[in-house]
């Protein structure tokens, strides 16, 4: 981690160097900030004994965390409290804190469930490590707060040197204000969610961060383990068993275990799943499910078109699969075409249409004569080294005599 510090018996903001990062406040913050620049404050890195004492003198004004939730959080980062001081070595005339936030902690503030007198360490990040935002957690020092933002600014240089959301929350009316003064805006203009009473302001070059609360994150994952199977089990249990009511043998028909299943998760929670099966010269797309609260994602589209994509690395150019009256339309969007002279047909109680689609080739289809160790990686993971390529870089010459003196050649 970077400071613009002069090392000795303790870490020290020198009151000179860069300030905030660019766009962070407005101009007037700017004119404030150079109005006060010769009797500007600077901030050293606090011990926990000064951190505390200094955190009991301002309890006495302020509703604060207790000390053990604080002992709690100095725990995991020991850099997160400052003393003001007018000039080096001289006496602590107040004091600042804030929270590296990590991704759960800056998340929990957008969301309306932050409250900063109840501090808990999954919050922040610990030192040396890159926060998403930063929270002004405390600042006490009457009178001192515009002549400290220079160093305020300094130490959030040193804590993310591009720049990251800054939340803060006004304690009184009148710092409220001045908070909106400074080029902050009321939090809950940008993430809907959060408290009445934050605030935050975003560096130009924060719009990754931004959209990163606003839009929820999407993965799709191949199924490689007994747990993966498990989420497909578990969404195909709530969609299809819950909604349609087929016997428990339809749907967990015996081929689960000859498919590749993909599934997609939002946030973290498997959200939807599709099978794919392979047959001479086509590949059977089905069992697309997405769980009811999901289903106004993209999710289906996205399960189908990782599905299309892994068919046709295998070399299939022709998919098949089958729909309801009601999901027709959706394969159609996808490109795929009813069946010509083929009948609807029944299974446990639903009409299905038979749909195929024609695929353009990949030019990259592992094909006969690839490469040997291509085809024996895992399943999907076709350009990616597997534990095999590794076992050729480090072989291991105890497994190598152990092998060769149980072979069947050496106990001849």
């Amino acid at each position: 981690m970077r400071h613009d510090v002069v090392e000795s018996d303790e870490s020290r903001l020198a009151p000179d160097g860069q300030c905030y990062w660019d766009g962070l406040l407005n101009d007037r913050a700017k004119a404030a900030i150079a109005k006060v620049s010769s009797a500007a404050t600077r901030l050293d890195l606090a011990g926990e004994d000064e951190a505390l004492s200094m955190f009991a003198r301002a309890s006495a004004e302020l509703t604060l965390a207790n000390e053990a939730a604080i002992r709690r959080m100095l725990q995991k980062n020991p850099r997160l409290v400052h003393i003001i001081r007018k000039h080096e070595g001289g006496p602590a005339v107040g004091l600042f804190a804030c929270l590296p936030l990590s991704e759960f902690g800056a998340a929990s503030i957008a969301n309306g469930q932050f409250d900063g007198t109840q501090p808990d360490p999954a919050w922040i990040v610990r030192e040396g490590e890159q926060p998403a935002a930063i929270y002004e957690w405390l600042f006490f020092g009457p009178g001192l707060y515009l002549k400290t933002l220079p160093a305020i600014g300094r130490l959030y240089r040193s804590l993310s040197a591009d720049g990251c959301p800054v939340f803060s929350r006004g304690s009184t009316d009148i710092s409220a204000r001045i908070l909106i003064k400074l080029g902050y805006l009321e939090a809950n203009t940008v993430y809907p969610n959060a408290q009445k009473g934050f605030a935050v302001v975003l560096p130009h070059n924060n719009d990754a961060w931004h959209s990163l609360l606003k839009r929820k994150q999407t993965e799709i994952r191949q199924v490689r383990s007994f747990e993966d199977l498990a989420h497909v089990i578990s969404i195909r249990s709530a969609t299809y068993l819950a909604e349609q009511f087929p016997l428990y043998s339809e749907e967990f028909d015996g081929n689960d275990f000859c498919a590749t299943h993909l599934v997609g998760y939002i946030d973290g929670d498997p959200a939807g799943a599709i099978r794919i099966r392979y047959f001479g010269d086509f590949a059977k797309v089905e069992r697309l499910a997405v769980k009811l609260e999901y289903r106004k994602s993209r999710l289906a589209f996205q399960l189908v078109k990782a599905a299309v994509a892994h068919v046709r690395r295998k070399g299939f150019t022709r998919v098949y699969g089958h729909a309801s009256a009601e999901i027709a339309p959706f394969w159609k969007l996808m490109g795929a075409s009813e069946m010509e002279n083929r009948k609807p047909f029944r299974f446990a109680n639903i009409e299905y249409r038979e749909m195929g689609a024609e695929l353009e080739p990949d030019p990259l289809a592992i094909k006969y004569g690839a490469a040997p160790m291509v085809t024996i990686r895992p399943e999907g993971l076709w350009d990616e080294p597997g534990a095999l390529d590794w076992s050729n870089i480090a072989a291991d010459p105890m497994r190598a005599q152990l092998m060769l003196a149980g072979s069947r050649k050496s106990a001849c």
